[in-house]
């Protein structure tokens, strides 16, 4: 009795793999990859919504998004937004588009409209939308409203998240789901603070988690590529002018003396003396360890806050000596909620 022939799995030489296939392609330069899967997390309540409606009007515009990522070129979009109500989105639209002064009915958005859309048994449907609007994004918000699988469960997730992943990369679509994170984040990837599976941190080639800070106003957005390096955490703030017809991010990263107290103490004090101070004298009027400090030194020394002057010490750098804030200043801010 013959044994069964056993069928070899399909090789190409890695040569031809690189010689037929297409280099990455940033649709949103440095945040969202043509034909790539991408998540948006936050806790309820972060503007993680807003924010998600202010990437789609900055591709459809070709302008910058959360203050920051500008889009290259402009491309459709097809927005699925399964808890927002009509006014609601309408209204957020406009005000996005008024900001970029561009009309929204000149921008090439297009807004799903039938209910009870559900994953994976919809996939086919969504394919058939994307391949007839052709679209460089489709944003997906919430996903806890578009499926019944059990979030916890990797096995059923990747049913869903599987199948959003082939639909992008067939369509060149990318596709963004806005997610819940959970209430404390587990450890420093940015997708571990997503909640559920461990499926859904894997799931995206862009992680997004948007955290609101302390006092209440300002946002952290942390973002990890599975592509590329994972830029410094990026600080918004949603600004509502007009009476909310006029919505937009501002965005800013932090000085080192944000992330370093030690280093906000040494730019007071060199600015409120007249003559340069050494090192021990720095130390002594701080009261800390010399390693401290001169970490903190050489830090605000390699981002051009400081200059040495031979042995008379340290002193402020000349441009450096009005510092203005990093923070965005706009008198008509508000927040949304979503």
């Amino acid at each position: 009795m013959s044994a069964a022939i056993v069928e070899p799995l399909a090789t190409i030489p890695a040569a031809q793999l690189v010689a037929t296939t297409a280099p990455v392609q940033w649709i949103v330069q440095d945040l969202l990859l043509e034909g790539g899967a991408a998540i948006l997390g936050g806790a309820p309540k972060t503007g993680k919504s807003f924010l998600a409606l202010d990437l789609c009007v900055a591709l459809a515009s070709a302008t910058v998004g959360a203050g920051h990522f500008r889009a290259l070129l402009p491309r459709p979009v097809v927005l699925l937004c399964a808890e927002d109500p009509a006014p609601v989105l309408a209204s957020r639209l406009e005000a996005l588009a008024r900001s970029r002064s561009r009309p929204l009915r000149d921008l090439p958005i297009e807004v799903i409209v039938e209910p009870a859309v559900r994953l994976p048994d919809s996939l086919g449907r969504l394919a058939a939308t994307l391949a007839r609007s052709r679209p460089g994004l489709l944003l997906l918000d919430p996903l806890i409203r578009l499926h019944r699988a059990d979030e916890n469960s990797a096995s059923e997730m990747a049913v869903v998240l599987d199948g959003l992943r082939d639909l992008a990369r067939a369509q060149s679509t990318a596709i963004l789901v806005v997610h819940h994170a959970r209430k404390a984040a587990a450890g420093n990837s940015p997708g571990a603070g997503l909640r559920g599976s461990s499926d859904l941190a894997a799931f995206g080639d862009s992680n997004l988690i948007l955290r609101r800070l302390a006092d209440g106003s300002d946002l952290e957005l942390r973002i990890e590529h599975r592509a590329a390096a994972s830029p410094e955490p990026l600080y918004l703030r949603l600004c509502v002018e007009a009476a909310g017809s006029v919505a937009r991010f501002q965005a800013w990263q932090k000085t080192t003396e944000d992330k370093d107290p030690t280093a906000a103490r040494l730019l007071d004090l060199l600015a409120a003396s007249a003559q340069p101070l050494s090192t021990a004298a720095l130390r002594g009027k701080l009261g800390l360890r010399n390693q401290t400090v001169s970490a903190s030194l050489h830090a605000l020394l390699e981002n051009g806050r400081l200059e040495r002057r031979g042995r008379d010490g340290w002193a402020l750098k000349s441009s450096a000596a009005a510092p203005s804030s990093h923070q965005p200043n706009n008198s008509a801010t508000g927040h949304a909620n979503a």
